[in-house]
């Protein structure tokens, strides 16, 4: 007897509704991985009676004709447009739904976004038309939507509407000291944002812009503003001078400590990352941020396999640190008092060791999901488990595989 196929179908929209049973007899299993998956009375009947895994976000029941598009990038969705009765549109993007575009949505069968969803405030659909795989964004009604992270540079003032509206999703940034503020103000403008971040010298005249209720930051009078991770360097103290606004995270590297003499002030808005032996020298400094992140010499992040040695480890005299990765495999020859002493593992998925190394391991790592050794008899388990569960979905030479935007079973 010959060995039974599988069939995987992966597709935004199946169609299944002319599904005949006889037609699909031959497979053991099959996948569909969609979208949407179209269903009627007698096609839903057959798929009960077949071998099928369905990974659908929503299976739909339809009659006559349905007109399907995919579309592969953002989309608006606009009153003047036609678009036949019952259509179904999946969107890998955003989807904005303009004004007087309720009623073409509520037209439609289905539409899947697979992005943000943008609609203004006021404007009448039903969300059991959409699927959503991602955010939505309400803009009050008669506000205009700028940038999520909108910068005031000095040209504003000049473009701005009297008695303008604006909605700024994120942060509206007012750093520029050139900006003309005094004229901006007179133009009476108002925003709708998460918070704002601006000068202190131009506090007063724009506090009036904003809601009492909008969080806010102020760069201080005299600080240098840096819009970006950085590294403290004589470089960055000569641009900026010795008083510094760090708009993301600063690091410290080997030899910074001569740059830490020269500062007067610090305010970081996010983390500050720096060597434990530079601790005691950071401390001197007037200095504010979110927290202090101790990394080793090495810094190895976002990697999905990191494998440690004891060469790599007698080679970084100042240690090694490792986070955010996927795997990380210990190998066997890497000694216990070494990785005490240099080897730091943060926010990683799993540690691979010897049954030797495990309990030190525990000690040296944190936020990590697991740490497994060879003898570790219930991730085996777990593994094999999977494996078994997963030997249904691998493909050989004789199934079948249907990679489309839209299918017709």
């Amino acid at each position: 007897m010959s060995e039974m196929k599988k069939f995987v179908i992966n597709c935004e929209v199946c169609d299944a509704r002319k599904v005949q049973e006889e037609s699909l007899s031959d497979y053991e299993r099959i996948i569909i991985n969609s979208e949407v998956l179209l269903v009627d009375d007698r096609s839903r009947e057959i798929l009960n009676r077949l071998p099928i895994v369905n990974n659908t976000e929503s299976t739909l029941d339809a009659g006559g004709e349905v007109p399907v598009m995919v579309i592969n990038g953002d989309y608006e969705l606009k009153e003047s447009m036609f678009l036949g009765e019952n259509a179904v549109i999946c969107v890998n993007g955003g989807v904005r739904i303009c004004k007087g575009a309720g009623k073409i949505l509520d037209k439609l069968l289905k539409i899947c976004v697979n992005g943000c969803l943008t609609y203004t405030e006021g404007e009448a659909f039903s969300m059991d038309k959409l699927i959503i795989n991602g955010s939505v964004d309400c803009i009050p009604g008669g506000y205009k939507e700028m940038e999520p992270v909108f910068t005031i540079d000095k040209y504003f003032p000049i473009r701005a509407c009297q008695n303008g509206k604006y909605y700024v999703e994120k942060e509206v940034k007012l750093i520029d000291a050139e900006v003309d503020i005094k004229t901006l103000a007179s133009k009476n403008p108002h925003f709708i944002t998460g918070s704002i971040l601006l000068r202190e010298e131009l506090l007063a005249d724009a506090v009036g812009m904003f809601d009492e209720n909008t969080a806010m930051e102020v760069v201080p009078s005299g600080y240098g503003y840096v819009d970006q991770d950085t590294v403290l360097s004589d470089e960055l103290l000569r641009r900026y001078g010795n008083r510094l606004y760090i708009d993301g995270n600063l690091t410290l590297e080997e030899g910074s400590e001569a740059c830490l003499g020269k500062l007067v002030e610090l305010n970081v808005r996010g983390n500050v990352y720096l060597m434990k032996k530079q601790e005691e020298a950071f401390g001197r400094i007037n200095a504010t941020y979110q927290k202090l992140v101790f990394v080793k010499g090495r810094h190895v992040s976002n990697k999905t396999l990191v494998t440690v040695d004891q060469t790599m480890l007698d080679v970084s005299a100042d240690g090694i640190q490792i986070e955010n990765c996927a795997k990380v495999y210990i190998k066997e020859d890497v000694k216990m008092e070494s990785a005490l002493e240099r080897l730091v593992i943060e926010n990683c998925a799993c540690v691979y060791c010897s049954p030797a190394q495990k309990s030190t391991l525990e000690l040296i790592c944190s936020n990590v999901a697991k740490i497994t050794d060879s003898e570790d008899t219930e991730d085996k388990k777990e593994t094999e488990k999977k494996e078994k569960f997963l030997d249904m979905f691998k493909i050989s030479g004789e199934d079948k595989i249907v990679n489309a935007e839209t299918y017709i079973l």
